[in-house]
């Protein structure tokens, strides 16, 4: 008699996985690593991505939070050349702008590389952030001031697949009267095609980020979570003032945890942005150094923020804080704010009299 022939064994994991990568197949999603998708990392004490509201990945309707390459390190130049924001637009703009003057953003200038519209900022990033840019690091959280069109949030979405991220923006208040606390001048926001899932996801913040009520809000109640990963990185791309920079910086530095950095852009020699090139940035820097040796008349500009700071570094119009190994606090908020007299005293603090 024949033996009958057995049929193969189907395991209801193996299954599992075959369907879910035929839906991944059927919407249209790639380059999603099936681990994160289903199991859960046994080393780390957060939830993945996909169990974080706003990074549910394949399943989002947000697609683009995605790594290209799983456990691989990636390229902001690459990357963000992909989402159309400026963060990296000065490369392609550059020699069109060098062969004819008239299609540069500043044409007066006399550094070729200040001409065009956009940026270089990939080198800074791919310093500093490259080592978040892979799928196997722990989870982190991230900051980003100025959410405008959503270019730049989507590529920091794609470059920092590991991280829960927030945005804030002010252009997505309450249409109506600047003194009334609302918005006269249209929601540039709800261009990104992410953006009512973003809203909903408690991922995008709509308010002045300048203000301290708004940002103590959205921090304690939406960032500082107890089942949120730690906050590492924050990036101020928002109104581009001198006063709103620094407001990034004093509020921010003693919240972000050890080994983090904050991240300013757009520190560039106009009106108004000068004075935190010219009077913060140097203060800063000052403190560094400081000692407090009583023999030397040595002196802080900002002791609320420089037993936070390890180091500053900056390139063409943008520069990293960079946080020591001091644990982070909670300041009031008079702490949280930028002294008084910060941007007044700058000559004095730097160069005396003591």
């Amino acid at each position: 008699m024949m033996a009958a022939t057995k049929k193969p064994s189907i395991s209801k994991d193996s299954l599992q996985r075959g369907l879910l990568v035929l839906l991944l197949g059927i919407i249209g999603v790639q380059h999603v690593s099936l681990q994160r998708l289903l199991s859960i990392s046994a080393t780390s004490k957060y939830p993945l991505l996909a169990d974080v509201p706003h990074q549910q990945d394949a399943l989002s309707t947000v697609p683009s939070v995605q790594c290209d390459t799983a456990n691989t390190e990636q390229d902001f130049l690459e990357v963000a050349k992909k989402t159309g924001t400026d963060k990296v637009a000065a490369h392609t703009r550059l020699p069109g702008c060098l062969q004819n003057r008239d299609t540069c953003t500043r044409k007066g200038c006399e550094r070729e590389v200040c001409r065009p519209w956009g940026h270089f900022y990939d080198t800074m990033y791919n310093r500093w952030l490259k080592k978040y840019s892979s799928d196997d690091v722990e989870p982190f959280q991230f900051l980003e001031i100025g959410f405008y069109n959503g270019n730049g949030f989507e590529a920091y979405s794609r470059y920092l697949p590991r991280a829960e991220k927030h945005s804030m923006e002010i252009a997505c208040l309450e249409p109506g009267k600047r003194e009334d606390g609302k918005w006269p001048w249209g929601n540039f926001a709800e261009k990104s095609p992410h953006y009512k899932d973003l809203r909903k996801a408690k991922r995008l913040h709509c308010g002045d980020a300048s203000d301290y009520g708004f940002l103590h809000k959205i921090w304690t109640e939406e960032m500082k979570r107890d089942d949120a990963p730690p906050l590492k990185v924050v990036i101020d791309d928002g109104a581009h003032l001198a006063e709103h920079m620094a407001t990034s910086l004093f509020f921010w530095i003693p919240r972000i945890e050890p080994g983090g950095m904050l991240v300013v852009e757009d520190i560039q020699p106009i009106s108004e942005a000068n004075k935190f090139r010219t009077h913060i940035l140097p203060q800063v820097i000052k403190d560094l150094h400081w000692c407090g040796d009583p023999a030397m008349k040595d002196t802080r500009c900002f002791p609320n923020i420089q037993p936070f700071i390890a180091g500053v570094h900056c390139e063409m119009h943008i520069c990293v804080f960079l946080r020591n190994d001091a644990p982070s606090i909670e300041p009031d908020e008079e702490n949280s704010m930028t002294p008084k007299d910060a941007f007044k005293q700058a000559q004095t603090c730097l160069f005396g009299p003591h």
